[in-house]
């Protein structure tokens, strides 16, 4: 049988967003404690009638039809099921890791944790995407494959390239493989260290206590940050509320003026602030329809009272993704992404330096910049890494 290139889809799917469920393919980037990369192929694990010569493990970025490449595996092979159950991630079994993941809420009596072993494996040297869509447009390297397929990853999460399948595409992949001006020069997945973190970067204190994806928290630290420096939200508004003369005498309401996340009021100005983190994930739902229209009205009254000016913003995830046509919202309500936020407390980093909690923030911050597959991987990473500490 002729070899072939496998493209493989990793952190997607249902089992991921199921209680604390740690997805099989996290051990794809990460060595084993015996400094072995073990690799986990979506969605089962399983590979039968296919003759592999390498692999390279993407994220999808649209439709299936452009993606992005995480790494690339080479010279792999099967290993037996007494040795998968002895690998060990900081040192800590990884039937143990997998033990608790539920699957449809029963515990998921799933036990094929490794389908291969490489013996090369190497990260990209800067972001590579590769795509069939005529349209998608990048600064960054972009492999535009000639393919016969109409798509690069199918639902199933992974597709077959062969010189007789899809003979272009295949000779396309595996130039690119050996291009290796777009590859690390050496193996620099990491190993997880005893105390479980990776490279010796300790939890941030939102996930000691897991509370990286709590709305209620991230609006505690907003209210916080903007008291904290005046002038600093001055710049805020002015920067990224587009409320260039804000006043530096204002007070912020916590969920006091009818459960508003954030209620800012000055002596000329009312801002109306919803968080979302996980409910903007799928969207907003009909109950908070009726919210926003609630804060409206509650806002516009007090505004017209006092003769003030409004103005409504949702904080949400670069990774969220809802329209607020359907609730009668849009153009009322101005999405921030919280990528913005997050570039503006770096570059007023100075004057939060003598804040303890300051780096901790916005390294919680950071984690809502990603896209949705980055975000999938930092979820599963911090899992991953929580685990090994609770068993170790």
């Amino acid at each position: 049988m002729s070899g072939e290139i496998l493209i493989n889809k990793l952190f997607a799917g249902k089992y991921l967003d199921e209680g604390e469920n740690i997805g099989h393919e996290v051990i794809n980037l990460f060595k084993d404690d015996d400094g072995y990369n073990n690799l986990f192929i979506t969605p089962s694990g399983h590979v039968h009638g296919h003759n592999i010569e390498s692999i390279i493990f993407v994220r999808n970025t649209s439709a299936g039809r452009t993606v992005e490449v995480i790494g690339r595996a080479d010279d792999i092979y099967s290993i037996s099921s007494e040795e998968v159950h002895r690998i060990k991630y900081g040192g800590v079994l990884i039937d143990q890791i997998f033990k608790n993941n539920t699957y449809r809420g029963e515990i998921d009596t799933f036990s094929d944790h490794v389908t291969f072993r490489a013996r090369s494996f190497r990260l990209p040297s800067r972001r590579i995407f590769i795509t069939i869509d005529d349209d998608f447009t990048s600064d960054e390297y972009v492999l535009r494959l000639d393919s016969n397929k109409k798509i690069i990853i199918p639902q199933g999460m992974r597709m077959y390239y062969s010189e007789s399948g899809d003979s272009n595409a295949y000779r396309q992949l595996k130039d690119f493989i050996l291009n290796n001006e777009l590859w690390e020069k050496d193996n620099t997945t990491e190993k997880l260290f005893v105390d479980g973190n990776a490279q010796g970067v300790a939890p941030s204190f939102l996930e000691i206590i897991r509370k990286e994806d709590d709305e209620n928290i991230f609006s505690n630290l907003f209210g916080y940050y903007f008291e904290y420096s005046r002038h600093s939200f001055q710049k805020f508004a002015a920067d990224i509320l587009d409320i260039p003369d804000m006043s530096i005498f204002f007070t912020v309401f916590r969920e006091t003026m009818n459960r508003v996340d954030l209620w800012i009021e000055s002596e000329n100005d009312i801002i109306v602030i919803e968080n979302k983190i996980k409910s903007g994930i799928n969207g907003i739902s009909s109950d908070d329809y009726s919210q926003l229209n609630k804060y409206h009205e509650t806002a516009e009254k007090e505004a017209k009272k006092q003769g003030k000016r409004t103005h409504y913003f949702i904080f949400a995830p670069n990774y969220a993704k809802f329209d607020l046509a359907p609730f009668g919202m849009k153009g009322t309500y101005k999405i921030i992404k919280y990528g913005d936020i997050y570039d503006f407390f770096i570059r007023e980093s100075a004057t939060y330096i003598a804040d303890r909690a300051f780096p901790d923030f916005v390294r919680a911050l950071k984690r809502h910049k990603l896209s949705l597959a980055e975000f999938q991987f930092d979820t599963m990473r911090s899992r991953l890494l929580r685990k090994i500490n609770q068993l170790q």
